[in-house]
């Protein structure tokens, strides 16, 4: 479009809004570079997490980063005070950041620089395998000891001693000791080589999971061993008890170490014939195995059985106590027992078993004038008969004791004299009554 062709009220006032409009652009333009990592920040995909600290610590929004293992993986977007006087410090981190923080992770503020000045927000993987949560309280987190704090610290003694050793460490370097870094320096790429066959030897056959496999081991072993605070500096403390034990005691130790070998061999020894005796016991293992599953409901039966049974064990403690004396007492009585039992053998037992058993057991006979007495039953029951007969006719007592009774009587065979008695008549007259013959 040409100008020149314009009325001046017109070029005037496009120049002017040309002006304008380069001014304008030039305060966006201005803007935008003083709110670059805001708008980057703002713009940039990711996830967001609250972190308290116990200060603000120069923390400054969209200017400090938060790294994980020193490397940059978002930025701090807010800085607020709590009433209760800490700081709430917003971060936002890139995608799947907080997949790889774990469960518990921690975090710290540190400086870039020894001697500080600008300081970072380090996350540190902590807990479980698993995404974090969108905050980390205040007792999971730490504020950076800075040199002057420490150097503040130490004692005047110290510092003296700090200076002293640098001045050593400056007399040390001019006496020789720049030559020998030097040295140190020049020998250096000869060993480099060896160190990198030796690092490459730690990446495994499968240098792309063997490390990290290490290292996620490494990891779990390191949250096991601080899962339980104090325990491994109590496991720590008690190996420093263990080794002045084996120190004060190493006189021992050296003797024991001395008949070792004997041990072992003695020990082999007993090992071959444990072997025989375990084959043995394989082989009586098999068959034993019902009666030992018989035996635990055995027990299962006789468990209540005991609990019944265990008041009178108690009991018969006291009772045992007191038949001490007369076991001790019956000792001698035994002894003098088997003198008897010893002369018993031999004819006296066989005399017994013989012809006086024989005479108990069969019934009686009589023979010559008591022929054709007796019963079918054994002797003993007729002493029997006889005995509780004689009982009978003692039941008669007075002021001086027992009476036998006596019963006067007449049967067929109380006549004498006769060439045969009357009971043999009448046994003749029932036999030929019968048709049989007369005895």
């Amino acid at each position: 479009m040409n100008t020149r062709r314009m009325p001046a009220w017109l070029r005037k006032n496009t120049s002017f809004r040309l002006g304008l409009l380069v001014v304008v652009v030039s305060l966006v333009a201005g803007v935008a570079l003083f709110a670059k990592a805001q708008i980057l920040t703002t713009l940039s995909p990711g996830d967001t997490i609250t972190v308290n600290f116990a200060a603000q610590y120069q923390l400054r929004p969209f200017l400090t980063q938060a790294k994980v293992s020193g490397v940059p993986v978002g930025k701090v977007t807010s800085v607020d005070r709590t009433d209760e006087g800490t700081a709430e410090v917003g971060l936002k981190v890139d995608s799947g950041v907080l997949q790889k923080l774990g469960t518990a992770p921690t975090a710290a503020i540190r400086p870039t620089t020894l001697l500080g000045g600008n300081y970072y927000v380090d996350l540190i993987p902590g807990g479980e395998p698993g995404p974090s949560d969108d905050e980390i309280p205040l007792e999971r987190t730490k504020l950076p000891v800075e040199l002057e704090k420490i150097a503040a610290t130490l004692q005047p003694d110290a510092r003296d001693g700090a200076r002293a050793a640098t001045r050593n460490l400056d007399a040390t370097l001019e006496n020789g000791g720049t030559d020998a870094l030097r040295a140190l320096v020049a020998s250096a790429p000869g060993a480099l080589e060896p160190a990198g066959g030796a690092l490459t030897g730690l990446q495994g056959t499968r240098p792309d999971t063997d490390l990290p496999t290490i290292v996620t081991n490494l990891e779990k072993t390191g949250r096991v061993l601080t899962r339980n605070q104090g325990q491994l500096d109590s496991v720590v403390a008690d190996l420093q008890t263990f080794s002045g034990v084996l120190a004060r005691r190493s006189g021992d130790v050296s003797a024991a170490l001395d008949t070792l070998p004997d041990s072992l061999r003695t020990a082999n020894v007993g090992l071959d014939r444990l072997d025989g005796s375990l084959a043995k016991l394989r082989e009586t293992a098999g068959p034993a195995r019902p009666i030992v599953q018989q035996l635990d409901r055995t027990l299962a039966v006789t468990d209540p059985v005991l609990v019944e049974a265990r008041p009178v064990v108690a009991d018969l403690r006291s009772t045992l106590v007191d038949l001490r004396p007369t076991v001790d007492g019956l000792v001698p009585a035994s002894q003098q027992l088997t003198e008897v039992s010893d002369d018993l053998r031999g004819p006296v037992l066989d005399r017994v078993n013989g012809p006086i058993m024989d005479t108990v057991l069969s019934p009686y006979r009589g023979t010559g004038v008591y022929e054709g007495n007796g019963a079918d039953f054994p002797f003993y029951e007729a002493v029997g008969y006889v005995s509780s007969n004689l009982a009978n006719t003692a039941q008669y007592t007075d002021r001086n004791g027992a009476t036998a009774a006596f019963h006067p009587g007449v049967g067929p065979g109380s006549v004498s004299g006769l060439p045969f008695s009357l009971e043999q008549m009448f046994q003749a007259l029932a036999q030929q009554q019968a048709g049989g013959t007369p005895r």
